[in-house]
């Protein structure tokens, strides 16, 4: 049986590759769409991903200039709009019409959120809405990450993380849910605040702490929630984090007091004060200090590789025969971890193994 696969089209600046495909591995491969016209685009992912239906073939793909008052089929123009994409092995046996999964471990192995601008399936071409809101030009150039794609370890992460996927996304049709217990549903709400950061890239002047306010929920519902202990939440969630992330992030507990702050100064209200030690006028204009951006992306970055390190302990304690096999969630193996040496240096290395596929380097 021929797997399953998926493509996902990207903006940003023209890439740097002369081919109109690069392979990067089997089932994995690299489009520059400036190579292509649209109607060679179009026959190309066709013999790729055959469409399920001739109802499909005939209606999903091309659509005239006037015909774009759903969301299937493009027409040469808004083609012209993604610069690049990626052919991958879709990860879900589930046949709607999705990328919610694929895209979630694009932005989790890349410290830069992509926003598609439309993907293709069997149920042929979807389009999505345009990201038009970034912070700067900057964070639209970063949209062009094909080369940090192309690289071995990606295909790595992709695989290794692959079933974890499905906790991306949530359909009615689909009944997975239904066999969910505590801990599938704390990865979940996890996994969904995580993609839900890639909202945030305006970073609005005065209401910017959201983004903090969602990061910190999401260390909650990792390494707290659902417990029923409500003594000493964040002494606790610095401590958990800290066995898993320590070896990386030396002065995590400060980073993660310093996003409690944040915080909590948001969702008490009481952020409108640094914002009136703040303003200022100027040459007539009111002004106040912007976002912090790198601690922003600071912050973020611990989100992430938490989240990934995360996903892959958990995977390997839900299979038989591996060491975490015998805990009952990733909060009792890091728990556990923060007395016993032995046990901190397995949750250590299994971390880096994943977090090592990372292009971390480049993360700012």
């Amino acid at each position: 049986m021929v797997p399953r696969q998926i493509f996902v089209a990207f903006a940003g600046a023209p890439i740097e590759q002369e081919a109109a495909i690069a392979k990067i591995a089997e089932g994995y491969e690299c489009w520059n769409l400036a190579k292509f016209g649209f109607g060679r685009f179009v026959s190309t992912v066709q013999c790729r991903i055959p469409p399920e239906d001739r109802h499909t073939l005939q209606n999903d793909y091309k659509r005239g200039a006037k015909q774009l008052d759903d969301p299937f089929g493009l027409n040469a123009s808004r083609y012209k709009e993604a610069s690049w994409g990626l052919l991958l092995p879709n990860p879900m046996e589930y046949r709607g019409p999705t990328h919610e999964e694929s895209l979630f471990l694009l932005n989790l192995y890349s410290p830069h959120f992509l926003y598609p601008v439309f993907y293709v399936s069997e149920q042929g071409i979807w389009r999505l809405a345009p990201k038009t809101d970034f912070w700067d030009e900057n964070e639209r150039q970063q949209q062009n990450q094909a080369e940090r794609f192309k690289r071995q370890e990606f295909v790595k992460f992709y695989e290794a993380l692959s079933t974890e996927s499905m906790y991306a996304g949530f359909r009615e049709r689909d009944n997975r849910a239904t066999h969910w217990g505590k801990e599938d549903w704390r990865i979940f709400v996890a996994c969904l605040l995580f993609a839900g950061l890639a909202d945030y890239t305006s970073k609005l002047l005065f209401t910017w702490q959201r983004e903090p306010a969602d990061m910190a929920t999401i260390l909650e519902a990792l390494f707290t929630a659902g417990t029923d202990d409500n003594r000493e939440v964040s002494y606790k969630l610095r401590k958990r984090v800290a066995a898993l992330l320590s070896h990386r992030f030396q002065d995590v507990e400060q980073r993660i007091k310093r996003l409690y702050k944040v915080r909590s100064d948001f969702v008490h209200g009481s952020f409108f004060v640094t914002a009136e030690k703040q303003v200022r006028k100027q040459a007539g204009f009111i002004t106040v200090e912007g976002p912090p951006l790198k601690v922003l992306y600071e912050q973020k970055e611990m989100i992430r590789q938490a989240l990934a390190a995360c996903l892959y302990i958990n995977k390997a304690r839900k299979t038989a025969g591996q060491e975490f096999y015998r805990f009952g969630s990733i909060i009792n193996i890091l728990e556990c971890s923060i007395i016993d040496v032995d046990l901190r240096k397995l949750v250590e290395n299994q971390a880096d193994a994943i977090l090592g596929l990372m292009d971390l380097k480049n993360a700012f």
